[in-house]
């Protein structure tokens, strides 16, 4: 501190002095902090003053900042940091005195419910921090962080950024912890334990509460979280022990207290007591009672209104439901006004508790509807249909503004219920009116729900090269994907228990880091926009779609408990009659045990399933769809699974020999592909266990002496034995036009962390798993050929259908795949991968080369013993269809001018020769 010369300058000094200790005591208390706040307000309202050194002036801004958010005042308190980062940078004074202004106004900006000012504060703290020596208070900006993604329900993130926080504050704590310390450590594994408790990771959040209790501070705050993890649980028994424990009798007023109450009832069928509970609430306003946080009241009053609303939706009370998940809806998004029950709010910002701000429009939504029913009220059904999409909207938003597959993967497990009344809701609407509107809103609905993650990815891939982002973070981003695929294998291959938690550490370190280089990309306004102004799925699109490919899409949705099936040809949109899901489950299942069991021997049987997995699933749409060649297959669900090219028609005959099929996992993702086989780059073959494979170990893995047959037409660079390894696959694949990948693959139905494709033993590091494929970019891929067995299979989610090896490829840019369901014969296989690429030679596309790969297997005389569907339905191709059946190759037009050329030469000859000449 410099010397202040005058007696004048003394008293400041003196002043500053006593305001510090009373900010930094011990055991602070009100009257403390009065003292301190007074004092300091004295000194910046001396301002300008040239006895006071200018960081006094700036610290004194930034502690009376941090007392009035401490006193629940977070206006006033961004005022006063505000005024003191100005001040700082006025006075050119170092960045790094602007950390914790930064942190206390992200923090200030939170409460007030303004997440995009208050994420804005917290990156400038975190940058601050890098040149900054002292790096107090490191721990409270990553649980900071951990609160913002927290509310906007990036659960996964958030466990990230608390679980640092809380490595940080034990690195930093003595073995014997202050008090403060221990109460900051409490608060930070409550944190994450109630972030692991809505991923419905219930023991992992149950160990960290437990942890938490061990440090018997403030039990009280532990057990009512412990009462939401119980109401999570759905274990209103135990939750309610909790509930009791937490508050005293004299507290039972508390709107938190209520509020679970009201869920424990709700839980035990008890709507009356929870009506009863809220008997008040019509009158309650939405001011905060007394030393409340403002933001953290409105939440609680958003969710207390949810809750009267679901109550009533369970007494049938509609109009009242309605009516309370509207006033829901005024507290969770304070910028929402609206008291008019037909007005929506508008998506566009974060609040807090984003995820419920979602489920009371979807509640809104169904209670219009059943409103509409009852009222036959026209006004109602528009109010659901509008309700709905706001619903959406706010997804869409949500997912945008995430910055993980796994939490985009996570949301969308939790709306798919929502996306299932909605279309329910429109096509019950559409049997009333016959209006093919509804019956549009219906298959839109149902395609947008599917396959959110992979196409935001696809979005962000695109988006990226144009918004002006700078290589060199490009680059960042690449070597930081490349780290966290390196840790992650160091972690799932490590067997000392020892090593756990030091590989763990690695791993969320390098999320965080990811985290926080996504976030900078949204600083970058193009970027950030262009993602929010991605094109939807839209009806016209893909109208013109099947009209200019002459084809016809078959999309199919499951919503309670039934099947649907939407049909999109040039004939128009129309829907086949709901089938039953546990019927066509029961179907599919034991078509599926009996193909594989088969091994390719038994048909009677089969060919029975097939038949009613035709009749369950196609014939009432047959008719509408015969005359179409192409077909597109968008599956749901359990139907991912199904090879529909060996359902058997109403002619006994396979749906392969009239139809080529197409399969995606989304409507959204399709597009009409005029020429899919480019010039561009060189294609390449990869066959690391071939018959005269050099290598010398192979490992568990048998060798598929067919294999390098597999490429005899493929043309371009072959890799075969030793030199078909992961190193030459990873340095050359980014380049390829077209990949085949003809060897071993293994997957997992509920691990995909072990899935990985097998390349040449030669080099240690021979396995290439799932994760990795997230990391390439191949975007100039036409196609990607996966000969390999299962490819096509792994876990199936409600909402982004099958996580498989295959998808990783379509998330790595490349829009086509030919991909295997079931283990692959390898001989079968050799000669539909020689046909299919003798056919895309001839100037077919990839779904056509297949089918007629398929046909010729099933006609040749010398592979009848491969006609059985075991050998030629687990292949099948995912992309997009192409403009027209079959176009000129370079080869085949030379050949077609040269017959043309030398037919016209030879009929010019012949009439010179046989026709009399003409005399003058």
């Amino acid at each position: 501190m410099p010397f202040l010369a005058n007696g004048q300058g003394e008293l400041w000094l003196k002043k500053y002095q006593t305001a510090r200790n009373y900010f930094n005591a011990e055991n602070p208390t009100a009257v403390s902090d009065s003292i301190a706040k007074a004092l300091f307000t004295e000194i910046v309202e001396s301002e300008p003053n040239p006895l006071i050194p200018d960081t006094i002036f700036a610290d004194a801004y930034e502690k009376l900042g941090i007392l009035y958010l401490i006193q629940n005042q977070p206006g006033q308190s961004i005022l006063l940091l505000q005024s003191g980062v100005r001040f700082t940078k006025e006075k050119a004074l170092p960045d790094t005195l602007l950390f914790a202004s930064y942190l206390y106004l992200g923090e200030s900006f939170f409460l007030q419910n303004q997440v995009d000012s208050s994420l804005h504060f917290l990156d400038l703290a975190e940058k601050s921090l890098m040149g900054k020596q002292d790096q107090t208070d490191t721990g409270r900006l990553y649980n900071s962080l951990g609160v913002i993604y927290y509310e906007s329900g990036n659960f996964s993130q958030a466990v990230n950024y608390f679980s640092k926080a809380k490595s940080i504050l034990l690195n930093k704590s003595a073995p014997e912890q202050p008090a403060e310390n221990q109460y900051a450590l409490m608060s930070l594994l409550s944190n994450e334990a109630a972030a692991w408790t809505n991923l419905k990771e219930f023991d992992k959040a149950s160990a960290l509460f437990a942890e938490a209790l061990n440090l018997d501070v403030e039990t009280p705050e532990i057990e009512k979280k412990l009462t939401s993890l119980y109401v999570k649980k759905e274990e209103p028994d135990t939750a309610l022990i909790y509930l009791q424990r937490a508050w005293n009798d004299s507290d039972t007023d508390n709107r938190l207290y209520q509020n679970l109450l009201a869920e424990i009832f709700l839980l035990k069928g008890q709507p009356d007591r929870v009506t009863g509970l809220f008997d008040s609430l019509q009158e309650a306003t939405s001011a905060a009672p007394t030393g409340e946080e403002p933001t953290t009241y409105n939440f609680r009053g958003g969710k207390s209104y949810q809750l009267l609303g679901k109550a009533w939706l369970e007494k049938g009370e509609y109009k009242k439901a309605l009516d309370s998940f509207h006033k829901s809806l005024l507290y969770f998004d304070e910028s929402f006004t609206q008291a008019d029950t037909f007005q929506n709010p508008t998506p566009g910002n974060v609040n807090w508790g984003m995820t419920d701000l979602f489920e009371t429009l979807v509640l809104k939504a169904k209670s219009a509807r059943l409103l509409a029913k009852e009222t036959n009220d026209v006004r109602f059904y528009d109010l659901t249909f509008e309700t709905f999409q706001v619903a959406f909207d706010l997804v869409f938003y949500m997912n945008n503004l995430y910055d993980n597959q796994e939490a985009r993967l996570f949301l969308g497990e939790a709306i798919r219920a929502g996306y299932e009344s909605a279309v329910l809701a429109a096509l019950e609407r559409y049997e009333q009116t016959n209006q093919p509107a509804h019956l549009i809103q219906g298959f839109l609905w149902a395609e947008e729900s599917k396959a959110s993650a992979l196409e935001l990815a696809k979005n962000e891939a695109r988006i990226k090269e144009k918004a002006g982002i700078p290589e060199e973070l490009l680059q960042e981003e690449k070597a930081l994907k490349f780290q966290l695929t390196r840790a992650n294998r160091r972690l799932m291959e490590n067997y000392a228990p020892e090593k756990a938690e030091e590989l763990e550490t690695a791993v969320r370190d390098n999320k965080l880091a990811l985290s926080r280089l996504y976030a900078s990309y949204n600083g970058f306004d193009t970027y950030f926009i262009k993602k929010l102004e991605a094109e939807r799925i839209e009806f016209s699109s893909l109208q013109t779609l099947v009209n200019s490919g002459n084809l016809a899409i078959l999309s199919y949705f499951m919503a309670e408990e039934d099947v649907f099936c939407f049909t999109l040809s040039p004939g128009g949109l129309k829907l086949a009659p709901p089938q039953k899901e546990n019927v066509v489950r029961e179907t599919i299942q034991a078509l599926q045990a009996n193909l594989l069991e088969s091994g390719g021997k038994n048909r009677n049987k089969l060919e029975k399933q097939a038949s009613a997995a035709y009749d369950q699933l196609i014939a009432a749409a047959y008719p509408h769809l015969k005359k179409y060649r192409s077909w597109v297959v968008l599956p749901d669900q359990l139907l991912v699974h199904l090879p529909f090219e060996m359902l058997i028609d109403a002619d006994g005959k396979f749906l392969v020999e009239n139809h080529a099929l197409t399969y995606q996992y989304s409507g959204k993702l399709l597009q009409l592909d005029s020429n899919p086989v480019r010039s561009t780059g060189q294609a390449m073959g990869f066959a690391p266990f071939t018959a005269d494979s050099n290598s010398e170990d192979t490992g568990s893995f048998n060798l598929l002496p067919y294999s390098e047959l597999e490429m005899e037409a493929l043309g371009g660079k072959v890799f075969t034995g030793n030199s078909a390894t992961k190193t030459a696959f990873l340095n050359h694949s980014e380049d390829a036009s077209l990949i085949h990948l003809a060897t071993h693959a293994v997957t997992a139905q509920d691990a995909t962390a072990n899935a990985y494709i097998v390349f040449s033993p030669s080099e240690p590091d021979h396995l290439l798993r799932d994760e990795e494929l997230y990391q390439l970019a191949l975007t100039n891929t036409s196609l990607v050929f996966l000969s390999a067995c299962e490819t096509h299979t792994g876990k199936v989610m409600k909402s982004e259908g099958l996580i498989s090896l295959s998808r990783g490829f379509s998330y790595a840019g490349c829009s086509n795949v030919v991909s295997s369901i079931w283990k692959a014969n390898d001989k079968a296989t050799s000669y539909l991968s020689r046909d299919f690429y003798r056919w895309i030679a001839k100037g077919y596309g990839y779904d056509v080369a297949l089918q007629r790969a398929k046909i010729g297997l099933m006609e040749d005389p010398e592979m009848a013993q491969y006609r059985h569907p075991y050998f030629w339905a687990n292949l099948v191709f995912i992309g997009n269809p192409t403009s027209k059946s079959t176009f000129f190759s370079s080869r085949s037009l030379f050949w077609f001018l040269f017959i043309a050329l030398t037919s016209i030469a030879g009929w010019f000859f012949w009439t010179k020769k046989g026709k009399p000449k003409l005399s003058l």
